[in-house]
């Protein structure tokens, strides 16, 4: 398996994501990660579509929260998944479900931002995808693992510039709030208390309608804490430093996942060959 995957989600034309597919495909890319969001089409249909015109190693997102898990375990006869808590803390029927998967899938990865899943989840699942892209705090989050165990960092990338940026701070702030415990052990309550009060749905609406949303007081709250957010909650930079970045990020995880909005952007997307040659 190749050290660097991508994460495309489904707010696209399907010949939008068609081509960022094949694009990846060329570079060398072997797996993609379609990403569960409600303001996202279902995973599936876009798994769907991305496998019947590449030869992607297709991977889906899901939640037991957002739907049944029936469906999962059908959707896992298919697809290699990862099981993702989205905004629940219930962890009981997540493992109910991952359990359940286990019995049929080929590969079964569990999507963790705090200690208390990824112990558990690293005795059943064949890897973690960890919420986080930055060495620091992967190694923290891997350190709770059970067992050695396939680990992968998963978090907003992007080469920068770019007309992608306000999205790359959004993703940022969202991250950055997945786990209280994470919070609390590296000191950033208070920077989320007030990150918080955000409005993220409304900000991501206006980024899919074409809008900026510079000068909005929600995304004027995410910006004072800017220079924290890119430097810690993604993997972002000019090609040369995404690069070295990402080596960095390989000395403590199996793989890094480019995460939304890397995607979306022709012109990140276009440097993936030259980053994969020099990992």
């Amino acid at each position: 398996m190749k050290k660097v995957s991508i994460n495309i989600n489904g707010d696209l034309p399907d010949r939008e994501l068609i081509k960022r597919a094949r694009i990846a495909e060329e570079a060398g890319i072997e797996r993609v990660w379609i990403g569960e969001l409600e303001l996202f089409r279902d995973p599936a249909e876009v798994a769907k579509t991305i496998a019947s015109e590449t030869s992607l190693d297709v991977c889906i997102l899901l939640s037991p929260f957002r739907r049944g898990c029936d469906e999962i375990v059908k959707i896992a006869e298919e697809y290699i998944v990862g099981i993702i808590p989205g905004r629940s803390r219930d962890l009981s029927h997540l493992i109910s479900c991952l359990e359940r998967v286990k019995e049929v899938a080929e590969e079964v990865y569990v999507g963790c931002s705090g200690p208390k899943l990824a112990e558990i989840a690293s005795r059943l699942a064949d890897g973690l995808l960890l919420n986080y892209i930055h060495p620091e705090y992967v190694h923290w989050l891997t350190g709770f693992a059970d067992r050695s165990i396939h680990t992968a960092a998963f978090g907003p990338s992007l080469v920068l510039p770019s007309e992608f940026y306000e999205d790359l701070l959004i993703a940022a702030a969202i991250v950055m709030g997945s786990n209280e415990t994470f919070l609390r052990e590296f000191r950033l309550l208070d920077v989320w208390e007030d990150i918080s009060r955000t409005d993220f749905e409304a900000l991501i609406r206006a980024r899919q309608e074409g809008k900026s949303v510079y000068g909005l007081e929600d995304f004027e709250t995410i910006r004072k804490h800017e220079q924290l957010l890119i430097e810690r909650f993604t993997l972002s930079g000019s090609p040369e430093e995404v690069a070295e970045k990402t080596r960095k990020l390989l000395k403590v995880c199996d793989q890094v996942v480019l995460g939304d909005p890397f995607f979306r952007d022709l012109e990140s997307m276009g440097y993936l060959a030259g980053l994969l040659a020099q990992l």
